[in-house]
């Protein structure tokens, strides 16, 4: 009789989780990002949303922030001292970067860097 109540079981998570719809191709199973995306896809993500850019570091607009640019177009990324790892980078250098979407407000997007690295 549990054969035949964990088959029923089984059955049901597996009919369950085809309607879920296709996990995003992007996410890994620990929800960290896995492909590279453009400056443009990024400001569609939601508040919080991990992401790897690549491009270049255009030049310092702050204290901890920097114009970031890759072929799609430009946007801020915040970078604080430790996120660095000792590198440094000129504006000729392509790097990626890991981090996640800053939203504040509707109109303002940047990334907050996590990590970095020339490529």
């Amino acid at each position: 009789m549990k054969k035949v109540s964990m088959l029923a079981v089984v059955g049901a998570i597996a009919s369950v989780s085809a309607f879920a719809g296709p996990m995003n191709n992007n996410m890994n199973n620990n929800n960290t990002m896995t492909e590279v995306m453009t400056v443009e896809q990024v400001r569609g993500l939601a508040d919080n949303s991990p992401v790897i850019i690549r491009g270049y570091l255009l030049r310092q607009n702050g204290e901890n922030s920097y114009v970031f640019q890759d072929s799609t177009g430009t946007i801020n990324l915040e970078v604080e001292d430790s996120d660095w790892g000792g590198l440094t980078v000129s504006p000729n250098e392509y790097i990626e970067v890991w981090g996640e979407v800053d939203r504040n407000g509707m109109s303002m997007v940047e990334v907050d860097v996590s990590a970095m690295k020339k490529l």
